[in-house]
């Protein structure tokens, strides 16, 4: 994703874009950076000095990007986003690459496990979801036609394409249907869990169960109604994500549905998910949110509704 990202940002960038980044990135920026020398800028180690940079040229009429990975450029620099960035309704994207546990083995440091709920919650803020490289290119051209401030969550390395090449990008939905029909089970994800709801649509396909996925690549003013149309026939709906379950994606997809009645289980993770470091695969499987048990506590629960 974030070689599509750079790619899509550098052919549309004009004499008014401008990318700030916090002295990584490189091996995937340099496109950018050759083209446009003169509105690049590397703050440094430097986070809080990122964002407040960012704002100062947004205020001076730039589009700007900041771009760093996990934690390093929401948490960190946070007053610096809610007060410079989000209180004036400047037209920034913060760009997190590796979100949930893409940098897991590095330690909780770079576990981005509360980005959506940090970033959701502040003022004016969209949220930028997008599952693979089509999506990517939709979203990019929702942030070059939209002002305000946003929140881009890219996968690091997550190049699988579920949406079909020959869709044109603006025909794809703020609240996505990817599967060819209704099915029993509604898969809703977002971001990089996208890929995991697919393989657990496989695996309950083979246990019989039709399951339909669906995506969130933009959480704006008209996503509660989005939701409510999309999943309005489904029975069960279940919401996975690599993310504090509470404050993440599902309390999105619960608040659409607040004073109605609709069963919404999560997959995700519990607040007190920071205690333990590996890899991607093995943390999921430790939160068990794994494709494998996640389709069968699915499967477990519908044979159970079923006696």
């Amino acid at each position: 994703m974030r070689n599509i990202f750079i790619k899509i940002l550098t052919e549309k960038a004009d004499r008014d874009t401008y990318l700030v980044i916090g002295d990584l990135g490189f091996g995937i920026v340099e496109p950018f950076v050759k083209k446009n020398p003169d509105r690049f800028l590397n703050a440094g180690v430097a986070e809080q000095n990122m964002t407040g940079m960012a704002a100062g040229l947004a205020l001076s009429g730039f589009k700007v990007f900041t771009y760093s990975i996990g934690n390093f450029n929401t948490t960190r620099c946070l007053e610096q986003i809610r007060n410079d960035i989000c209180y004036h309704d400047l037209d920034v994207t913060i760009v997190s690459v590796g979100p949930g546990f893409m940098y897991g083995s590095q330690g909780y440091s770079h576990h981005a496990v509360q980005d959506i709920a940090l970033m959701g919650s502040l003022p004016n803020v969209k949220l930028l979801l997008p599952g693979d490289s089509r999506e990517v290119e939709f979203v990019m051209d929702y942030i070059f036609r939209e002002q305000g401030p946003k929140y881009l969550r890219l996968g690091r390395n997550c190049e699988k394409v579920f949406h079909q090449e020959s869709q044109e990008v603006s025909k794809i939905n703020r609240f996505g249907l990817l599967a060819d029909k209704v099915g029993e089970v509604a898969l809703v994800a977002a971001s990089t869990t996208l890929e995991n709801a697919f393989s657990v649509a496989g695996l309950l396909q083979e246990k019989g169960i039709a399951a339909e996925v669906f995506s969130c690549p933009i959480i704006d003013d008209d996503f509660s109604d989005n939701v409510r149309r999309a999943l309005d026939g489904f029975k069960n709906v279940f919401v996975i994500e690599e993310h504090i379950s509470s404050l993440g994606l599902a309390a999105f997809v619960r608040n659409a549905f607040d004073g109605r009645e609709k069963m919404i289980k999560v997959f995700g993770l519990k607040r007190d998910s920071c205690k333990v470091v590996g890899n991607r695969d093995y943390l999921c499987e430790h939160h068990e949110i794994s494709p494998s048990l996640v389709a069968a506590s699915i499967s477990k629960m519908l044979n159970k509704s079923r006696i």
